[in-house]
């Protein structure tokens, strides 16, 4: 279907700043282009009753209860006015099942009576939109069915088992999910594992050889065995396999005694080249683990940037599951490469990729940049997040059609005796598409000196290093896509949501980009183990995906499947009757008792042996006991802090710890208690019990002085008042002391010293040498956090090295000298390698980067056309100024903002 371009034409695509930017590519055309912000109708959140199961009409074919969406009716207002007196209607959502659904519903709530095209793009370029007017369809009503397969799916399960975990474990606030619950789960068991794995100690004997040109040699066999090393421990359990020799510290350093005055013989020399392939381009999947690994970002920060960069024409679509990129894109790829980097660096030949899984959407491509012309990062004028995931985009990209990285690898086997060493070396000889897309372990190389066999290498020293066996790593938010994608739970659109949802709902926090589990987490995995494990087994959820793939591709019924899973068949239940045998039968008292491996839930307190057990209720997780406690006149419990303890290292001593804090309490220069309470660490004075959180990461408060603690204490402290009766006040936030005085908050690195006159005179730290007025500016040398530096007016300099512990001996000639030099070094790098004057009068500066010549412009980086990247001299006032007016005339993208709930 070919929608026509001279036609008044109302478009309507998802996103306002994907409105913008088709809108910016469209004018001169006669098209409106408006955004839907979304779903613009879903299913109704409060069903009531009459309204069919959970507001689903299961015997009216799964009929659902749509409402218009809150916020929604005033834009479907406005897009019926828009309508009015257009010749065609455009529906230009995205191309999976929820862009489909949201057209469908835009078709039916707007009841257009002029000709209606469906309009898709894999990027927004100017390009693609002109194709994309060719190449319309018809609304995909199997892709709208497969949508509502799932919305009734996670509504059923959803709605349908989060009641009755609420109920059973106590009445608090808790939910399951089609995807979410398999995810938890995941995460869980790696927890339990981790809990039963037992650490156990190895020795290594290591050594550095050959004293004219050292390399490093291990032990590899002694008396035939092998050594044992960290593969000879079971992953997940930390036993011992007892397949090779065993080495403690004295039997390691017999060994090393044997070595004494003797020399190591090289037996063989062997040296191989090996050839690595890059990686291949980008799915969502993929994007996530490696934005997460590089960037240190979450999935849902990934995908936020992602979708904006998308919806500004910078990268293709970011929901994919297929590594397939277009002849276009290979060519294009192909051609930068040999023009930033040399035909040395092409592959030989072109490479293109398939997806593993067979139920990939190969009609979309990998995640890529957009356009017919690829942009170097400068050339974007992007910055920060931004930037950083372009980059990690286009490089990934340009990686796969570049040569393979040739790495030369020596292995030396040496002996004496009875013992034999190992050495190896790897040396990259040609780095390939590792040009662009580096690893730390690439500059790394370890080149052996050239041995022969036969040669003996005398020994310089040789030693016995102690290992210890390290449970498996928690899931990040790399691991973890990379574990669902393998099981094939959820798609890679969801993986996003997955995480944030059960962050969200406190089953799991993020600590040091580790997910783990909290106590609520485990509870609500627990219960849905023991009520539902159909629900959360793999294989099930990896079936329920596929089946909801097959009514996408028209293979099967969707009414047929969703019978199958509410009301059963021969060989499976069907979640009406789980949902109402779980309700007569499960006892709350069954799922309301957690129980950890390791935990002997006993601990002595005051010479009483005193039971506990980790519970679930109103109020979440606390620990019951079976200790009378006369103060209340019941059994003592109390609430477990959900962020400071965590079921995966949780021991007897925090149940200690939390049901009687004195006892762990520790007295701090005979006037402060240290005491651990729910919210962690805190100090007691014991002259008037006044309380102190302790928030001070630097230092440990059992490690502070008695006056540091004196100071805390009598914070917020009047510093002093000045002569029009401000008042200033020292106090302490998260990062650091500071002052607060005249509206401000002045940063103070020494409170001690801190007085009312440095404040007044800008100076809160102390001049340690006040050299007055010169050239017109204070010139002094103040202490900064990393030691003095000269200030003169608004420059900061460093000291020189030689007066850094001779302060004294610094003269005002000498300070006014560096911070002269300072200044005009900083003026000459801030206006770079020549300055061109605009039509406005404006300045624009030519700078020199890793990509070619650049202009900077009021803050942003323009780029320059190609010809003038590696030719500086050419680029006059003329280029310029067409430059600057070029990058200004294109959409810019913002930063990623996170969507309100």
């Amino acid at each position: 279907m070919k929608a026509d371009d001279s036609k008044k034409s109302l478009i309507i695509v998802e996103s306002p700043t994907k409105a913008k930017t088709i809108s910016n590519y469209l004018k001169g055309y006669p098209f409106t282009v408006m955004a839907s912000c979304g779903h613009i109708m879903d299913l109704n959140p409060n069903p009531t009753k009459g309204k069919g199961s959970y507001g689903i009409f299961i015997d009216d074919d799964y009929r659902l209860d749509y409402v218009i969406n809150e916020g929604k009716k005033g834009i479907l207002e406005e897009l019926k006015k828009a309508l009015k007196g257009k010749e065609q209607l455009i529906l230009a959502s995205d191309e999976d099942r929820e862009g489909e659904a949201i057209a469908y519903h835009l078709y039916q709530l707007l009841k257009p009576k002029v000709p209606v095209f469906r309009m898709v793009f894999h990027e927004i370029t100017k390009k693609a939109i002109k194709e994309a007017f060719e190449n319309c369809r018809e609304i995909n009503m199997d892709l709208v069915r497969a949508q509502e397969a799932r919305r009734v799916v996670d509504r059923l399960q959803g709605y349908g088992i989060s009641p009755i975990i609420s109920q059973k474990q106590g009445g608090s606030k808790l939910s399951a999910g089609r995807v979410q619950s398999p995810a938890l789960k995941l995460i869980v068991e790696k927890e339990k594992i981790r809990r039963d794995f037992v650490s156990s100690t190895y020795y290594s004997i290591e050594g550095e050889v050959n004293p004219s040109n050292p390399f490093n040699v291990t032990l590899k066999e002694y008396n035939g065995k092998t050594i044992a090393n960290s593969s000879s421990f079971d992953s997940q359990t930390g036993s011992f396999k007892g397949k090779a020799l065993l080495l403690d510290s004295d039997f390691a350093n017999e060994i090393i005694s044997s070595f004494t005055g003797k020399a190591l013989k090289v037996e063989s020399v062997e040296n191989h080249t090996r050839r690595e392939k890059p990686p291949i381009p980008f799915t969502t999947a993929t994007l996530q683990q490696e934005a997460n690994t590089r960037l240190g970002k979450s999935s849902k920060e990934t995908m936020d940037i992602a979708h904006s960069l998308y919806e500004n024409g910078f990268i293709t679509y970011t929901r994919t599951d297929s590594p397939n990129l277009s002849e276009e894109c290979i060519a294009l790829s192909r051609g930068q490469i040999e023009s930033l980097y040399g035909k040395e660096y092409l592959s030989p030949s072109p490479r293109n990729f398939k997806a593993k899984n067979p139920g990939a959407q190969e009609a979309h491509e990998a995640i890529r940049p957009a356009g017919d012309t690829f942009r170097t990062p400068e050339e974007t004028g992007l910055s920060g997040d931004n930037l950083k995931l372009y980059t990690l985009i286009w490089r990934r990209t340009l990686a796969t059609q570049m040569a393979e990285c040739i790495k030369s690898q020596t292995n030396v086997t040496l002996s004496s005796d009875s013992a034999v060493f190992s050495a190896s070396g790897v040396v990259i000889t040609f780095d390939g598409f590792r040009k662009i897309l580096k690893s730390k372990s690439d500059d790394k190389d370890t080149n052996l000196p050239r041995l022969e066999e036969g040669q003996d290498i005398k020994i310089i020293t040789i030693e016995a290093k102690e290992h210890f066996t390290q449970a498996p790593n928690r899931y990040n938010d790399a691991s973890l896509v990379q574990k669902l994608e393998s099981e094939e739970i959820g798609r890679p659109s969801t993986y996003a949501t997955i995480i944030s949802t059960l962050i969200d709902k406190k089953y799991v926090v993020r600590i040091n980009n580790n997910l783990v589990p909290t106590f609520t987490g485990f509870f609500v995995e627990s219960f849905l183990n023991k009520a539902f494990p159909n629900y959360v087994d793999y294989g099930f959820t990896k079936e329920m995906e596929n089946r909801l793939d097959l009514i996408a591709s028209a293979e099967l019924d969707k009414n047929q499947y969703l019978d199958q899973f509410w009301k059963g068949n021969d060989s499976f239940i069907g979640l009406e009757r789980d949902l109402a045998k779980t309700k007569a039968t499960l006892k709350g008292s069954d799922v309301k008792t957690l129980y950890l491996s390791g935990l002997t839930g006993s601990f002595t307190y005051s010479g009483q042996l005193i039971n506990y057990e980790i519970k679930t209720g109103k109020f979440g997780p606390y620990i019951s006991t079976d200790y009378f406690d006369p103060s209340n006149g019941k059994n003592k419990m109390a609430s477990i802090d959900e962020k400071t303890y965590f079921p995966g290292s949780f021991k007897d001593e925090d149940a200690l710890s939390i049901l009687f804090p004195e006892e762990n309490s520790v007295v701090l220069y005979n006037k402060y208690e240290l005491r651990t309470g729910k919210f962690g660490l805190y100090l007691i004075r014991l002259e008037d019990s006044k309380s102190l959180n302790w928030t001070d990461k630097k230092i440990k408060p059992e490690n502070a002085e008695e006056s540091y603690i004196d100071l805390l204490f009598s914070l917020p402290k009047l510093i002093g008042i000045d002569k029009d009766g401000n008042e200033a006040i020292l106090k302490k936030g998260p990062y650091g002391f500071y002052a607060q005085y005249k509206n401000k908050n002045i940063k103070v690195l020494d409170p001690a010293s801190v007085n009312i006159e440095s404040l007044e005179m800008g100076n809160p730290n102390g001049a340690l040498l006040d050299f007055g007025e010169y050239d017109g500016e204070h010139l002094e040398i103040v202490k900064g956090k990393w030691g003095p530096f000269i200030k003169w007016g608004d420059v900061n300099a460093p000291l020189p090295d030689k007066y850094k512990k001779n302060i004294e001996l610094l003269t005002m000639e000498i300070a006014a000298g560096e911070a002269k030099r300072c200044k005009e070094s900083a003026d000459a790098s801030s206006k770079g390698e020549r300055e061109f004057t605009l039509k406005d009068d404006s300045k624009a500066y030519l700078f020199n980067g890793p990509y070619g010549y650049y202009l900077k412009f009021q803050g942003s980086n323009v780029p320059l056309p190609n010809e003038y990247k590696k030719n500086p001299t050419a680029v006059n006032n003329e280029v310029a100024i067409k430059a600057v007016e070029d990058f200004l005339s294109k959409p810019k993208v913002g930063k990623s903002k996170k969507k309100k709930k």
